[in-house]
């Protein structure tokens, strides 16, 4: 079930560190990018961040956490990430879901992935987001912009 989740708590923000951790560094390793900056991401980072945090748990373990923020009329989606044991099974779509139930009555939700997480990349398209802009930085990581237009 996805619920809000207090990311200013530390204990909280501890859980989201170490289920982000893990999520990132499969990724890390999927899109060969070994110095990937959210790993540097600390719990301290995280229990100062703005915007709201729905999770997904399993008993007491976080399985999936997804951060946003709204600046009217748009929802950023800064974070979506899943615990490597409970990949392929509905949790990021659960939450994608979630966040965009709460996005009624907003103009777009906006969310970036690395061009080479094609397991992000098809996720956000089966859910109706179309690509907005591809950028590249400097170090040569091809990142993805998406939008999603809601009413």
């Amino acid at each position: 079930m996805v619920s809000y989740v207090d990311h200013h708590e530390p204990q909280i923000a501890e859980y989201i560190y170490h289920l982000q951790q893990a999520s990132y560094a499969v990724e890390r390793d999927l899109i060969a990018y070994a110095d990937f900056p959210p790993l540097r991401v600390t719990a301290a980072d995280i229990q100062h961040e703005p915007g709201a945090f729905l999770g997904v748990c399993a008993v007491v373990r976080l399985l999936g956490i997804l951060s946003y923020t709204v600046t009217p009329p748009m929802l950023d989606i800064g974070r979506l990430i899943v615990h490597p044991s409970a990949f392929r099974r509905g949790i990021a779509s659960s939450l994608l879901s979630a966040v965009e139930y709460s996005a009624t009555g907003r103009h777009h939700l906006t969310v970036s992935t690395a061009e080479k997480n094609y397991p992000a990349m098809s996720l956000y398209q089966k859910h109706g987001y179309r690509i907005l802009k591809r950028s590249e930085l400097p170090d040569g990581l091809a990142l993805v912009r998406f939008i999603k237009e809601v009413s």
